[in-house]
């Protein structure tokens, strides 16, 4: 189940009169009329328990949050919330020590009047999303991780979107700084070691007891090979798709675009099912309907796992032909030939099963109503 991993949102207060919260404020005039302007406010951490972070910033009529929710005064996020209106909880709770409104949901949206020559722009009455991550956690097997991320990055998603594969096999990421949507698979335990070395340089209260429960993460997801899946969706694509009106959407509405993981890996599955040639196996699943044209298909493949160029071979109508159909047994001609990504070490089934991981029985999960920030002044 996919749970929410960051979430940016903010609001406009019509009235305005709010509390300026910020680092610092800048007073702007107008030269030539002498009429004040809105102030400029930059943005303030906000720091609580368990060395967790938010960003805040109001600037007497718009207030915005950022951050992680899930992780917000846990010593870690494993798992975390599954619905916006949890994570919304968080932030208002915030939002309420610092004497500002809570996040309201949308209950009109409408065109704003633009200027001539522009085009109009649907607003709501309520919260906008700007940034919000979406995450589930994998079960691949003790000592999987690699290969199952390895495996992944031999294979593009979505439109031609290419990997990057990280020097260390524990990180892959699609689309890294696309301002649409990125998408990133990692070794889970690798990230918690990381954060678990930050952990042991700062004396805190109780330290020795949070890092104790994470070295109990780490086993657990050392012994269950657990690699998380993560799309993060921008301010782009959200408008796209009216996605960023709290409350006018829920959470079923992001689901259908967090799908390219889960196909690629069923292309892989099907691909590595049984061992047969790749020629059999495109006439086995209905892509092509001749032998001749299976044959000429595997033999590109071929050619293809010897180094060469086939786009500098084939002319474009051609290559796309190749590519669209051994894309749908799970090989992508797209990506340079490299043997450590090859599937067959990246089977669903035998090799590497897939499955959900399960929240083990002394997790701490995410409690909405709670906070403890470290002491700072709002300023009116």
């Amino acid at each position: 189940m996919f749970f929410i991993d960051r979430l940016c949102i903010q609001q406009d207060y019509p009235e305005g009169n709010l509390p300026l919260v910020g680092r610092h404020v800048i007073e702007r005039i107008d030269l030539e009329t002498g009429e004040s302007l809105p102030p400029s406010v930059d943005q303030k951490i906000l720091e609580g328990s368990f060395s967790t972070k938010l960003t805040i910033r109001c600037d007497g009529q718009r207030y915005r949050v950022e951050g992680n929710p899930s992780r917000w005064q846990r010593p870690d996020n494993l798992f975390g919330l599954q619905t916006l209106d949890e994570c919304v909880g968080v932030y208002n709770h915030v939002l309420n020590t610092l004497n500002l409104p809570p996040f309201t949901k949308n209950t009109r949206i409408y065109y704003r009047q633009s200027p001539d020559g522009k085009k109009a722009r649907l607003v709501g009455n309520g919260a906008e999303i700007t940034v919000i991550d979406w995450t589930v956690n994998h079960q691949v097997g003790q000592g999987n991780e690699l290969a199952f991320i390895r495996g992944m990055s031999g294979m593009n998603i979505g439109r031609g979107c290419a990997p990057k594969l990280y020097p260390d096999g524990n990180t892959c990421n699609w689309r890294e700084k696309s301002n649409w949507i990125m998408t990133k698979l990692y070794n889970k335990a690798a990230e918690l070691r990381k954060h678990l070395k930050k952990e042991s340089k700062t004396v805190t209260e109780n330290q020795d007891t949070r890092l104790e429960y994470i070295e109990n993460l780490i086993t657990y997801c050392e012994s269950q090979g657990v690699v998380r899946e993560e799309h993060s969706i921008r301010q782009a694509f959200l408008k796209r798709h009216n996605l960023q009106f709290y409350g006018a959407v829920t959470e079923s509405d992001f689901y259908p675009h967090l799908h390219y993981i889960e196909n690629a890996m069923k292309t892989i599955q099907i691909s590595h099912d049984e061992h047969q040639t790749i020629a059999d196996l495109l006439l086995e699943k209905g892509i092509v309907n001749s032998r001749q044209a299976a044959n000429a298909t595997q033999n590109y493949a071929m050619i293809w796992q010897h180094g060469e160029n086939l786009k500098n071979r084939l002319s474009r109508s051609q290559f796309y032909e190749h590519k669209a159909r051994l894309k749908a047994i799970g090989i992508d001609i797209g990506q340079q030939f490299d043997v450590t990504r090859m599937c067959p070490t990246l089977r669903r089934s035998e090799v590497i099963q897939v499955s959900p991981l399960a929240v083990p029985d002394w997790y701490q999960l995410p409690k909405v109503a709670q906070s403890n920030i470290l002491p700072f002044k709002a300023f009116a």
